[in-house]
């Protein structure tokens, strides 16, 4: 699953959503069928069915069954909300999730590994988890001045600032 926006509030009498594209495109959202609301960090989590979508003053509207009215949909400002990976915005050439990250593995300039990257920490300076050969855990910011561009087709990301796992 991925993170493709959140709800922003409601709008309208009939419990259309305001909602953001963490993407900026827009034109993905018009194919889907259910999304998941998800309440940030907390476990609290449920599925919706999409009874319509439209675009009003350069942002999203979503209408989900079950929110029928102003006060139901303000509930749920705030939610992100989730799809299947194939059903978010495509990627050009180049691009990648995040997501995408995990499994690879995180080599020196030298192509030498130094650990593979099992998890994602997302912020507003994304962290990667690396467990290291001998099973230690540190992390890495996912910063250009610390790490190359991903090179998702041979599962390696090369660590440029070595002095991070000291």
């Amino acid at each position: 699953m991925i993170t493709i926006g959140r709800v922003r509030t409601a709008w309208g009498l009939k419990g259309w959503l305001k909602i953001n594209s963490f993407s900026g495109e827009w034109a993905h959202f018009s194919n889907l069928k259910s999304v998941i609301l998800k309440a940030g960090d907390r476990d609290r989590k449920h599925e919706y069915q999409v009874e319509g979508f439209r675009m009003q003053h350069e942002g999203g509207l979503i209408k989900l069954t079950g929110v029928d009215s102003p006060e139901a949909g303000k509930t749920l400002a705030g939610y992100e909300i989730l799809v299947p990976g194939d059903l978010g915005a495509p990627l050009n050439e180049d691009e990648w999730y995040l997501r995408d990250l995990v499994g690879l593995s995180l080599v020196d300039v030298k192509g030498t590994t130094l650990g593979e990257i099992i998890g994602i920490i997302e912020s507003s300076d994304d962290l990667l988890e690396i467990r290291k050969p001998d099973g230690n855990i540190f992390m890495v910011p996912f910063r250009s001045s610390f790490v190359e561009e991903p090179d998702i087709e041979n599962g390696v990301l090369v660590l440029t600032a070595l002095w991070l796992m000291e």
